[in-house]
């Protein structure tokens, strides 16, 4: 799957970044939030399964382990290092909104627009960590 590759790619490159730490950890709990509430990304992300399924078939015969749930961070790994890359470089600033944060996540991991509720993670960290 190239989309694995090309994350793998800036993953490494997000790794020199001061922030890479905490914005990955954010990152990597903001996504298995979202994939174990099926929020946001859930048909990109069944449609990733299906074919990680198909390339690989032991996968749903290895264990008893659902193969949803085994292959979650490879599943979610390239939206986990958009969204890690993106909370990295956002500004400290407070002249830039929460919204204006939103909308430029929600660029970055090609979505028409993101509106997370209070309970969502990604908003506790912009609205609790940014400042």
């Amino acid at each position: 799957m190239p989309e694995l590759a090309a994350a793998h790619y800036t993953h490494q490159r997000l790794l020199h970044h001061p922030r890479a730490v905490t914005a990955w950890t954010a990152a990597r709990a903001i996504t298995t939030r979202w994939y174990d509430h099926q929020q946001h990304l859930t048909h990109r992300w069944h449609t990733r399964l299906t074919q990680l399924i198909t390339d690989s078939p032991r996968l749903a015969t290895t264990s008893n382990a659902s193969p949803a749930l085994l292959a979650r961070d490879l599943v979610t790994y390239p939206e986990t290092v958009a969204l890690a890359r993106t909370l990295a470089v956002l500004p400290n600033q407070t002249r830039h909104t929460t919204n204006d944060a939103l909308r430029l996540i929600a660029h970055r991991l090609r979505l028409p627009r993101l509106a997370p509720n209070t309970n969502d993670p990604l908003h506790a960290f912009l609205t609790h960590t940014r400042h």
